[in-house]
């Protein structure tokens, strides 16, 4: 379906205070304005912004709409009229939680089963090293009459197989938790998709693609950073190994370990209550290194424009400075801590030397025992660091769950777009693998039959455009205020009617609500107060995606996706699997055909970021031909 209603925002060079134009108004438009909207669907309304400083404009805020200098009043329907609305919303609660990433993690019990076999096999052969060394003195000295040779193939055996068991351990692990991450950042960057725009306007862009870069590459490493033998679960598997050994070798020298154990535990105990703060102050340093260079590169335009690149070197400086701040701070915890685990070893060894020493002279211990004692010895010093190394990395990924979910967490989402876009991701998953990544098979069936009873009762894009095209939009005692600036009120009282097969410009000054009365219209935000109404129905009645269909917005300065002219074209379409024909239709609709296949690849040609390839006004006429 062609867009019903087209909103566009340009400046408009005319005579006139304000105006109100028809199909038949002589006032000419660039070539490149949305002919789509007037000459094809002459029925349709279209709407015109300028920012044009006159005497007397559209619309001023704290006054009543003025269109042709009058203030034309709608019917007398009552703008107290509720909508069906979505089911009472709470404060959405944590949005990454460790029962979420082990539902995750079910979700592959087959390859789990394999990885705890693999992991019980590297760590029994691990563990048994150290007593076949214990033997092989025992044989070297003549304690023990077992056949060297006998020996020597069980060890050749278990040097053999502890690397193939490691390799299908790590293979394993890091398949699982790319799966897990995969899908944990997609169903984020889903939940941010869904907010509602005053979130966007609350956070910058470098802070929310650090959470789906930084913070969740922090959670990715707890896994990735610590497959090796003497990190993560190997390690603390040898831990609990060589603990249960050493008591069953020589419960004698059982105190020797009981002092390392305690030594290293109050220092995981120390590091984690103090590291917190220093991993989330990272973070952030990190994250604001990222929102200034996304800011800077994204505005070049206006930093060369005012000479400003010094300004912003000092700035990214600054931020640079913060950042190698914390990390020096962060660096330094983790070398105290690491010099106090070693000292604590290093002591306990010692001990074990002088206390091991003396019962192997008193004939109360074996050679054998003693050697295989040093050997546990050695590989609980190396698992020991490798667990205050992991418990670093999740103190790491704890400040950056906190981070996350202090962004996500308790906000209200865009419930009426959340809706829709699940049905229509549930509808269409089975037909492409992407949209299973957004989609959560453990949710409640009950709670997907609310959202469906919710979307039964609004209207799809069939009836938008059939109610467009048979009366005006209008907006009824509008009364709103941005929610970031709840005590500025932009529109007080609005009454504004847009007559179906005209078209109409708004003329005013900066500020005086025309941007606003578009987003309105477009449904960005809704009206604090009053309703808009398409033929006497409120919009609040529509399904929100259906309403996206049917109107179209095209701004002065179009931001295009950095892919083909053509693919550029296809986003703006109804249907997802879209033909060359429908993007070459869509353009000669727009009377941008030929421009289109005088470019290197024609329809294949890349705009660059943001569409800097093009020209201005071949990227407006990109932008029409998306919203035709």
């Amino acid at each position: 379906m062609a867009s019903a209603i087209s909103f566009a925002c340009f400046p408009i060079r005319t005579a006139t205070n304000s105006i109100l134009l028809s199909p038949s108004s002589s006032l000419r438009f660039p070539r490149f304005f949305p002919p789509f909207s007037h000459s094809h669907h002459p029925r349709f309304p279209t709407f015109f912004c300028s920012a044009k400083k006159t005497t007397a404009f559209a619309f001023v805020s704290a006054s009543d709409a003025i269109i042709n200098e009058s203030n034309p009043k709608l019917d007398d329907s009552d703008s107290d009229t509720n909508p069906p609305s979505p089911p009472q919303q709470q404060p959405s609660p944590s949005v990454v939680t460790w029962s979420l990433l082990f539902r995750l993690l079910l979700k592959h019990k087959l390859r789990l089963a394999l990885l705890l076999l693999t992991l019980v096999g590297c760590t029994t052969c691990t563990l048994s090293m150290p007593l076949f060394s214990g033997r092989f003195f025992e044989v070297l000295i003549g304690a023990n009459p077992e056949p060297l040779w006998s020996l020597l193939s069980k060890v050749g055996v278990l040097y053999a197989l502890e690397p193939i068991l490691t390799v299908i351990f790590i293979v394993n692990m890091n398949f699982i938790w790319e799966k897990v991450m995969s899908t944990l950042r997609a169903q984020i960057f889903g939940r941010v998709l869904i907010q509602k725009i005053e979130f966007f306007d609350r956070y910058k862009v470098g802070e929310l693609t650090g959470l789906l870069t930084s913070d969740l590459g922090s959670l990715k490493n707890v896994v990735s950073e610590n497959v090796s033998r003497d990190r993560g679960l190997r390690a603390f598997t040898e831990v609990i190994g060589t603990i249960c050994i050493l008591f069953a070798l020589a419960p004698q020298l059982a105190p020797i370990l009981a002092v390392l154990m305690l030594v290293v535990s109050v220092l995981v105990a120390v590091y984690k209550r103090s590291t917190v703060p220093v991993f989330k102050a990272h973070g952030l340093a990190q994250a604001s290194i990222s929102d200034c260079v996304t800011e800077t590169f994204s505005a070049i335009r206006t930093v060369r424009s005012f000479g400003g690149e010094k300004h912003q070197m000092r700035m990214f400086g600054n931020q640079v400075l913060a950042f190698q701040r914390s990390g020096i701070k962060l660096g330094t915890f983790k070398s105290v801590n690491e010099a106090l685990t070693r000292v604590a070893v290093s002591i306990s060894l010692f001990a074990l030397y002088c206390l091991g020493g003396s019962k192997v002279k008193a004939g109360e211990l074996s050679i054998g025992i003693v050697a295989s004692f040093i050997g546990y010895t050695f590989t609980l010093t190396f698992a020991v660091q490798g667990l205050v190394n992991t418990f670093g990395d999740l103190r790491g990924s704890f400040a950056a769950i906190e981070r996350i979910n202090s962004v996500l967490s308790g906000v209200e989402i865009d419930e009426a777009l959340a809706y829709g876009l699940e049905r229509e991701i549930r509808e269409t998953k089975l037909n492409d693998e992407n949209y299973k990544l957004f989609i959560d098979d453990s949710s409640s069936e009950k709670n997907l039959s609310v959202n469906t009873h919710y979307m039964s009762n609004l209207k799809s894009a069939t009836d938008i455009g059939s109610l467009a095209l048979s009366g005006d939009v209008c907006l009824e005692d509008v009364y709103f205020s941005y929610p970031l600036r709840p005590d500025v009120g932009i529109l007080n009282g609005l009454n504004l009617t847009l007559k179906c097969g005209t078209v109409t410009a708004l003329v005013g000054s900066s500020g005086a609500g025309k941007s606003t009365i578009v987003q309105l219209l477009a449904r960005f935000y809704e009206p604090t107060q009053g309703r808009i109404t398409v033929a006497g129905e409120d919009v609040r009645t529509f399904d929100k995606r259906e309403w996206a269909r049917v109107v179209s917005i095209v701004n002065q300065d179009p931001i295009l996706f950095s892919v083909s002219v053509g693919e550029n074209i296809a986003y703006g379409l109804p249907n997802e699997n879209v033909s060359k024909d429908d993007v070459i239709k869509a353009a000669k609709a727009a009377n941008a055909h030929d421009f289109i296949i005088s470019l290197p690849q024609g329809y294949d040609t890349l705009v660059g970021e943001r569409g800097g390839l093009l020209s201005g006004g071949q990227r407006q006429s990109c932008y029409c031909e998306s919203s035709a």
